[in-house]
């Protein structure tokens, strides 16, 4: 006799989680937390309910307007490009008619931006030459070599300068004997053979000769040649202006020849 066995299933019982409502609370709690402190700290910035003003207004800028005539020139050549796709004959007619359009719109725009181009290259270009002592520490490698600062003279444009003196008696740079007139320069600066004009402050001293040159004779500098030794360490070092004579006026009379010249100078 066979007994089947019957299982019976399982009752299941079922707890309430009690405990989850209050970590989800818990964690609410601290993620409003952090939100409050974040935005009272300025961390968060919140969007702002005030109505943003509008921004200045810019100012606006006013071209000049083209004459009726020169529109109707320039929309003549457009038309007569965008014609290019037609027939032959039309075409021909098209490129008979843009030369003349074409010549007086170029004429227009030469004339409006010729002034304008003039006017860029008239802008004065300002130069700021070294003076002897950042030459000299450029030569010893203590400042950067900065060939701009030692841009040549213009004719004509008066530039400023330190003054110095020197006696060394013998041959200049370019052969000569040192003589009253000649002053030793930057070849750089102040090309050798050519005049100067000297200026002490607002007194003219006169016109000399670039003729020689020096070991520290470097940057904007002019180191003028006077037979006393004594009067030349005296006069020390002066600030000054100079301006390269141009070629045409050099056949001038040189009114610093005059030993005189000198007579007082060295005192100040």
């Amino acid at each position: 006799m066979k007994i089947s066995r019957i299982s019976r299933p399982t009752p299941v019982i079922r707890v309430k989680n009690s405990a989850r409502p209050r970590t989800e609370l818990f964690r609410t709690a601290i993620a409003v937390t952090m939100a409050l402190a974040l935005i009272g700290t300025g961390a968060i910035a919140l969007p702002s309910l005030v109505p943003v003003e509008p921004a200045a207004d810019t100012p606006s800028f006013t071209v000049a307007q083209l004459e009726p005539e020169l529109l109707t020139d320039i929309e003549t050549v457009h038309e007569s490009a965008g014609m290019l796709g037609a027939p032959l004959k039309e075409v021909a007619m098209a490129a008979k008619s843009i030369p003349a359009a074409a010549v007086k719109v170029a004429k227009v725009t030469k004339t409006v931006t010729k002034p304008i181009a003039k006017g860029v290259e008239s802008i004065p270009r300002k130069v700021v030459r070294a003076t002897a002592h950042e030459a000299i520490k450029m030569k010893r490698g203590i400042l950067p070599l900065i060939p701009s600062k030692f841009a040549r003279a213009e004719d004509g444009v008066t530039i400023p300068i330190s003054l110095t003196m020197y006696c060394v008696q013998g041959e200049t740079r370019r052969g000569r004997q040192t003589r009253h007139g000649i002053v030793a320069a930057d070849p750089r600066i102040f090309p050798l053979s050519r005049y100067v004009d000297v200026f002490l402050g607002d007194d003219y001293l006169g016109r000399y000769l670039v003729d020689d040159t020096g070991g520290n004779v470097l940057g904007a500098t002019l180191d003028i040649w006077n037979p006393d030794c004594r009067e030349a360490a005296r006069f020390g070092r002066h600030w000054g202006k100079a301006a390269l004579v141009a070629r045409a006026v050099e056949t001038m009379p040189n009114d610093s020849l005059a030993p005189t010249r000198w007579d007082g100078l060295a005192k100040r």
